[in-house]
């Protein structure tokens, strides 16, 4: 058992406290806003991840989990680890705002007073390492003390939906260290949770740094591939189902993340991928391939956008249009850089009727657009009072109807950005369905009049990317 203080309790912070409190840790959570504390308190986890709400109560009854307001108050305790697990969102120029993770580095050099390990687990930037231990010395310096400390890097690999399963049974646990102390530190803590030598990485601090940037982006990349060769696909009358079940079949290449769609969303991949392509810049080493990445993205919801406009045009001002899924993916309710944001903003523009609908999400979305939107109590209702349908998240309530279902939509006309349903047996039901790289046997798919190949900003792709840079680390709290 070991005595850890956790800086922030947003969604890495809460998951990696009450992870740790589980495996018989105690942990202290930092936490400035005390609504939230008293509303964790209350068993009020403020957001939505299958079984936190229950790890977090757990721990809190077993008194496993403590909360304070200070970093002072955490040091009292004199925990043996320290991890910052604050938001470092996106700037205007796609790099990682760096100052809560510096504030917290000098909260905690004006206070420590014995040996204490802190860990990066927020995405960070190369070099952020050697950043908060030369903010850490220089205020022990101004404190005229001298008090050993280590500083290393953790990031995490959490998917939202099922983070305490990847927190709890980790595919491998990446540690970046400077000194023998801090690894056979992080190694204890992490003996319960891997089964083999192989999981825990043990490599120096820029290397991990990047390891966190290089993993989303990889992902990133192939979705963004999938998606790009699935409009290709529409256009020679190949299907993308089939593509992928001839690459997926090479053990070189696998079935992970190749479903094609309307392109990533969320607080990780879009900000990653930016901040890669920032610290390639300041290296002055343009990251070509992970630009275009980031292009092919925002097109995409650019793309699946003009098929709505292109199919209805000026009608579109007259229809009810039905959302499924306003998350970015499913098991979430993280609206953030999601597809829906855009393609609700588009429609608003056009004054169409919009009527939405998801399990958990709908929260998050009334709060950002209010009386603008109708929102609907179930999926069913969506069917039941719209002209056609949009599918934007692929939540496996809705992949229970049966095509006949959507007979009910006055126009009989589905638009699937995430490939749900078999065209074939949709189309058998009457049912005019387009969906992404499977349009052989539907009408040919047709390109903005602005794609050049290079993935031109449009009005639309300009509003994608102020939700970027909008977004956060993970709905983290600041210290």
């Amino acid at each position: 058992m070991k005595n850890i203080a956790v800086i922030g309790a947003g969604y890495v912070g809460l998951v990696t406290g009450a992870c740790f409190a589980q495996k018989g840790n105690h942990v202290t959570i930092i936490e400035i806003n005390q609504d939230k504390i008293a509303k964790l308190l209350r068993g009020e986890v403020p957001f939505y991840e299958p079984g936190l709400d229950t790890l977090v109560a757990n721990a809190i009854a077993n008194k496993t989990i403590t909360f304070v307001t200070s970093i002072a108050q955490a040091l009292t305790d004199k925990p043996e680890l320290i991890f910052s697990c604050v938001g470092t969102p996106s700037l205007p120029n796609g790099a990682a705002d760096l100052s809560y993770v510096e504030a917290a580095a000098a909260e905690i050099g004006a206070a420590i007073t014995d040996y204490t390990l802190v860990v990066n687990k927020s995405t960070v930037p190369v070099g952020t390492g050697q950043k908060v231990q030369a903010i850490i010395a220089g205020q022990l310096a101004q404190r005229g003390i001298t008090v050993p400390f280590d500083v290393a890097s953790n990031p995490e690999f959490l998917k939202e939906g099922d983070a305490i399963n990847d927190f709890l049974n980790p595919d491998r646990v990446v540690v970046g260290v400077e000194s023998p102390k801090a690894a056979q530190l992080l190694r204890e803590l992490y003996d319960p949770f891997i089964t083999s030598d192989e999981q825990f990485l043990c490599m120096n601090r820029p290397s991990a740094e990047l390891t966190k940037y290089a993993a989303n982006t990889m992902l990133a990349t192939r979705i963004s591939f999938m998606n790009q060769l699935a409009i290709l696909a529409d256009l020679m009358g190949a299907d993308i189902d089939q593509v992928k079940r001839g690459i997926a079949n090479d053990r070189r290449i696998g079935n992970h993340f190749l479903n094609a769609g309307i392109g990533y969303g969320g607080s990780c991949f879009p900000k990653d991928v930016k901040a890669l392509i920032h610290m390639g810049s300041e290296y002055h080493f343009p990251m070509t391939l992970v630009k275009e990445v980031d292009n092919i993205n925002h097109f995409q919801r650019v793309w699946f956008i003009n098929k709505i406009s292109t199919h209805y045009g000026p009608l579109l001002k007259d229809k009810t249009v039905g959302i499924w899924g306003l998350a970015f993916k499913p098991e979430t309710d993280d609206i953030r850089c999601a597809p829906s944001l855009d393609l609700i903003d588009d429609l608003l523009l056009r004054e169409s009727n919009v009527l939405v609908y998801d399990p958990v999400a709908m929260p998050n979305i009334s709060a950002r657009y209010g009386g603008a939107l109708t929102y609907a109590t179930s999926a069913q209702q969506i069917l039941e009072e719209s002209d056609f349908l949009v599918i934007l998240t692929e939540w496996k309530e809705f992949l229970e109807f049966k095509p006949e279902s959507f007979n009910l939509l006055r126009d009989k006309t589905v638009f699937d950005g995430r490939n749900c349903f078999n065209p074939s047996a949709m189309q058998q039901a009457g049912i005019r369905y387009l969906s992404v790289g499977r349009n052989h046997r539907a009408v040919p798919s047709t390109l903005p009049r602005s794609y050049d190949g290079t993935s031109a900003p449009t009005e639309t792709m300009a509003r994608c990317r102020v939700v970027a840079s909008e977004a956060g680390e993970d709905g983290q709290a600041t210290p």
